[in-house]
C-alpha cells in the first residue's frame, strides 16, 4: 500500500525543547497527523506544549497516568482515516530518518520495532544490564530472541488498535506486555535497526524499583517459588 496514512503518537512527561524540534522535524518530512499525549506533567513544562505548531492534537491527562495509559488515550481516538501509527519517545531518542524507516517497512508488515544496539559505548550500564534481563526473559517465556525489548519507536497496523488497547497494563509494563501478546498470536515482528542515543538517563522517567517489577514480575514470580521451594526441601530433609 502506497499511499498508506500514518498518525505519530507521542505520550510526554515533563518535556523539553527536543519535543518541539521533533514535532516540527516530523512535520516539516510529511507527518502531517501528530497526537502529544501531556501525561500530567508539572506546570512549568505548559509553555512546551504552547510552543507545539497549532495542527497537531494535544491529549492532556490531569495527572501522570503512565506511557502505557497515555499511548492507549491516543489510540482510542484513531479513526479509519489512518491506516497505521508509530509512537515515538519525546526525549530525542529517535531520530527523523530512524521514524521514517518505520514508515517505510509499515508499508509491507504489520508489526514494526526500531531495535537499538546496546552493545554501544554510550549505552549506560544500568541499561545495558536491565535490556539483558528483559530479552532473556522475553526469550524465556516466548522462545523469542528480540535485542530491544524496551524500545518505543514501533509501528503499528491500525488493524491491531482493539488489540492495543487491551493489553494491560498503564505504565511501562505495557510495551513488554504487548509484545508478549504479540508472540502469543505469532504475529510476525519486523526489526529495524536505529540509532542509539543516550543523555545518561537525564530525561528518563523510568522508576528502576517499581517499573522493573511491573516487567519482570512473572520471572520475579517464577524466582520466588523456586526459592520457596528449595527452603521447603532444606526443612524437610
Amino acid at each position: 500500500m502506497n499511499n498508506m496514512k500514518y498518525t505519530i503518537i507521542i505520550p510526554a512527561l515533563n518535556p523539553n525543547d527536543e519535543l518541539i524540534k521533533l514535532v516540527n522535524d516530523l512535520l516539516t518530512n510529511g507527518f502531517n497527523d501528530i497526537i502529544v499525549i501531556n501525561d500530567g506533567s508539572k506546570k512549568i513544562y505548559n509553555n512546551i506544549f504552547l510552543s507545539l505548531p497549532k495542527c497537531i492534537k494535544i491529549i492532556n491527562h490531569n495527572m501522570n497516568k503512565g506511557k502505557g495509559a497515555a499511548l492507549k488515550s491516543a489510540i482510542k481516538v484513531l479513526n479509519n482515516t489512518t491506516d497505521a501509527f508509530i509512537t515515538v519517545d519525546a526525549d530525542g531518542q529517535h531520530k527523523i530518518n530512524d521514524i521514517l524507516k518505520i514508515k517505510e517497512s509499515l508499508k509491507n508488515n504489520d508489526i514494526v520495532l526500531g531495535v537499538r544496539n546496546f552493545k554501544s559505548k554510550n549505552v549506560p550500564l544500568r541499561n545495558r544490564f536491565g535490556n539483558k534481563i528483559s530479552s532473556l526473559v522475553f526469550k524465556l517465556k516466548t522462545g523469542i530472541t528480540l535485542n530491544d525489548t524496551q524500545t518505543g519507536l514501533r509501528g503499528i497496523n491500525i488493524k491491531y488498535k482493539d488489540f492495543c488497547l487491551e493489553t494491560k497494563g498503564n505504565r511501562y509494563e505495557y510495551e513488554m506486555n504487548f509484545l508478549y501478546n504479540i508472540a502469543k498470536k505469532n504475529i510476525n515482528i519486523k526489526k529495524v535497526n536505529i540509532e542509539t542515543i543516550y543523555d545518561n538517563n537525564k530525561n528518563s522517567h523510568f522508576n528502576i524499583i517499581r517499573d522493573s517489577f511491573l516487567i519482570h514480575k512473572w520471572i520475579i514470580f517464577v524466582l520466588f517459588l523456586v526459592i520457596l521451594l528449595i527452603l521447603c526441601l532444606i526443612i524437610l530433609f
